[in-house]
């Protein structure tokens, strides 16, 4: 075993002991619940004098988010896989398995700063978690902000990264209400105070990303990229299939019930909710004409369809992105529509037949 390799598996282990980890060796994580818990009553609807302790205080959040960041990057030079995943759930666990798997042995390297966490207050009678922010600057010099989630499952467990994305350049996170000890509040899954509840914004997200500036639900979600500008590619992508290849493509995005849904109060009154998108495109040959046609995989999915035949459609390709999304999301007396101001996704399955 190289210097490398054993300094990357030293910090792991030092990063399970700052994240209270039990045993030698990380056990598998397991599934979050599917909403994000909400905070505690205040002090003023309690009846006991003395409040319950925090589940996770700024402090413990703040040295959990440093030690998943350095034990990240010095992992992803080592090449330590293994431990790498060990350190994910939810979304971010097929996200890093396709991450590990398309960077081909050369993994990206980044520095981090400006590093913030987001703690709302909870009970820690179930799972726990804190948001984060943090600015990241790659090799070229590029400069993005990061945003993050950490879940515990109980006190004596450590934190795995359950959700991250990244703001769109010059995009600045959410403005979350702290209250006078620097905490933040949890909404609720179907909490109605805000313009859309965090049970609602995958769903019509997804709808926005399907049926564009026409659809329902496009007054309720501002134009972007990856709202109606999916749209937009859809259609593109349909014509050129059919007319260039002899292909029906379609592309279906929907909310992932089994992943967590995390959602903060903003100062507005409205909220920044983080949550994730499954998106599948399909291409299937037109019958007389498309059946056993060669056609280009796209680049983002060469390290699961590589080989030359799969090249050839005769039946089905099939592609799925695991998406994570940031958005800001109006008061309900507001009558703006939610802005989707991050992203980040990447091929995660395939087929072809």
């Amino acid at each position: 075993m190289n210097g490398v390799v054993r300094s990357a598996l030293a910090l792991a282990l030092v990063t399970c002991t700052a994240v209270a980890c039990s045993g030698g060796e990380p056990a598998r994580p397991t599934a979050s619940p599917a909403a994000a818990t909400s905070a505690l009553p205040s002090p003023a609807d309690s009846p006991s004098p003395s409040p319950s302790p925090l589940a996770v205080t700024l402090e413990e959040a703040s040295r959990a988010l440093d030690a998943f960041l350095d034990t990240d990057d010095v992992l992803r030079l080592a090449g330590a896989d293994r431990w790498e995943l060990l350190l994910t759930q939810d979304g971010q666990r097929p996200i890093t398995i396709a991450d590990i798997h398309s960077q081909e042995g050369k993994p990206a390297r980044y520095t981090w700063d400006r590093r913030t966490v987001l703690v709302p207050r909870q009970s820690g009678r179930s799972t726990v978690w804190f948001a984060a922010t943090a600015r990241r600057r790659d090799a070229s010099g590029e400069v993005r902000t990061g945003v993050f989630t950490f879940v515990r499952q109980g006190r004596d467990e450590r934190w795995l990264n359950s959700f991250a994305s990244l703001l769109y350049p010059g995009e600045k996170p959410p403005s979350v209400a702290l209250d006078a000890d620097g905490y933040a509040t949890a909404l609720e899954s179907r909490d109605a105070s805000v313009a859309i509840s965090p049970n609602l914004m995958g769903p019509l997200h997804a709808t926005v990303a399907e049926e564009g500036p026409k659809g329902y639900a496009s007054g309720l979600i501002a134009p972007g990229p990856q709202t109606t500008g999916f749209y937009d590619e859809i259609v593109k992508t349909k014509a050129t299939a059919k007319d260039d290849d002899c292909m029906a493509y379609e592309s279906i995005f929907a909310s992932a019930p089994n992943y967590p849904i995390f959602a903060l109060r903003t100062r507005d009154g409205g909220a920044m909710m983080l949550y994730t998108l499954i998106r599948t495109s399909s291409w299937n040959p037109i019958p007389k004409c498309g059946e056993g046609r060669p056609v280009t995989i796209p680049a983002a999915a060469r390290w699961l369809l590589g080989h030359t035949k799969d090249l050839f459609i005769r039946q089905k390709r099939q592609i799925v992105e695991t998406q994570q999304y940031v958005s800001a999301v109006p008061p309900k007396v507001s009558t703006a529509p939610a802005h989707v101001v991050g992203y980040e996704g990447i091929v995660t399955s395939g087929s072809n037949r």
